[in-house]
């Protein structure tokens, strides 16, 4: 445990108290190749302890079968060959999705999903990159088989260019299956987070002919995929057998428009069962967005509640700590 960790006499700023969160887990060495890259991959040993990788697997395996009718062939990812999906119109007849199927709004599909936002390494990345008052804005599964499409480079950060240096939004992506260039892995431009845009024009190809600074993760099952939102990325097609299969947990500060709307939407049961720092993440501390008075009065009193009940659990652990919102 880290000094300023073990001494909660002391007074701490927020980046105080997130070096000692980042300490605590060993991931100085993450956090530097973070800020120089603009992503990083943190292995499982540190990002899925306990079996989290495997009881995430078999847990969006189960949500395939259930949504789609037909349990996913991870050998050889002919349940998802060639899959068009939502692209259908965008396809054509020699087309297919880029991305392979999409499965959204995981964190009410059980437990796990859960576990797997109040993972301590994962919310040390994310507070690092977006503050404590971080919020999920989308839980969902890439599953891609054996396709012909390239996914172009893009950058997360929901802002027109240029953007700012610092991170509205960040991706922390469960890597559940192998990832390399064969397999259809992320392609990033490494330090492209330094350059404040979006790629524009031949910059967001990838593969053969496309971005010569795009290059391909290599990670094992059980990593944990962390990059800035400004980071450039995209996918390679995937030219082998079986299925891509990833959980991306996209996260942003709470004055950006989140994917999912969670605000109002958590189950008591949920809540309860939780620390109370998963309300602040499920958006329980957002009062904005209201539909007239009433609502705003309701939202305002949900968001105190929740805000306050997670601020006084800080302050029990650390007494002197700054706001949720510094």
């Amino acid at each position: 445990m880290s000094e300023a960790t073990a001494n909660s006499d002391v007074f701490q700023t927020p980046l105080q108290k997130i070096w000692g969160e980042i300490e605590d887990h060993g991931l100085e060495s993450y956090i530097a190749e973070l800020d120089a890259y603009g992503y990083t991959v943190i292995p499982p040993r540190l990002a899925t302890p306990g079996g989290l990788c495997e009881r995430l697997l078999d847990a969006v395996l189960d949500v395939a079968e259930g949504r789609n009718g037909v349990r996913p062939d991870l050998e050889t990812g002919s349940t998802h060959k060639g899959f068009k999906g939502r692209f259908q119109a965008l396809a054509g007849d020699n087309g297919d999705s880029p991305i392979g199927d999409l499965m959204q709004s995981l964190l009410f599909e059980g437990r796990v999903f859960e576990e797997a936002l109040m993972n301590p390494v994962l919310l040390t990345m994310a507070s690092y990159l977006c503050g404590y008052s971080v919020v999920l804005s989308s839980m969902g599964c890439f599953m891609k088989g054996p396709n012909v499409s390239t996914f172009a480079l893009h950058s997360d950060t929901p802002l027109p260019s240029p953007l700012p240096p610092h991170a509205l939004v960040c991706n922390l992506t469960y890597v559940l299956t192998e990832f390399n260039r064969e397999n259809g892995s992320t392609a990033f431009v490494p330090g492209s987070h330094k350059w404040c845009r979006s790629p524009e024009g031949a910059e967001t190809k990838v593969g053969d002919g496309g971005n010569p600074k795009a290059v391909a993760v290599e990670c094992p099952p059980g990593s944990l995929l962390c990059w800035h939102g400004n980071t450039w990325h995209g996918a390679f097609n995937r030219t082998a057998p079986g299925l891509r299969v990833s959980i991306p947990v996209y996260m942003a500060r709470p004055y950006i428009r989140t994917q999912e709307g969670l605000v109002g939407q958590i189950p008591d049961e949920m809540l309860e069962r939780n620390p109370a720092r998963f309300a602040i993440l499920a958006q329980q501390g957002i009062a904005y967005g209201y539909k007239n008075q009433d609502d705003s009065v309701a939202r305002g009193l949900r968001a105190y509640k929740y805000t306050k009940a997670y601020m006084d659990g800080e302050a029990a652990l650390t007494p002197g700590s700054q706001s949720l919102y510094s």
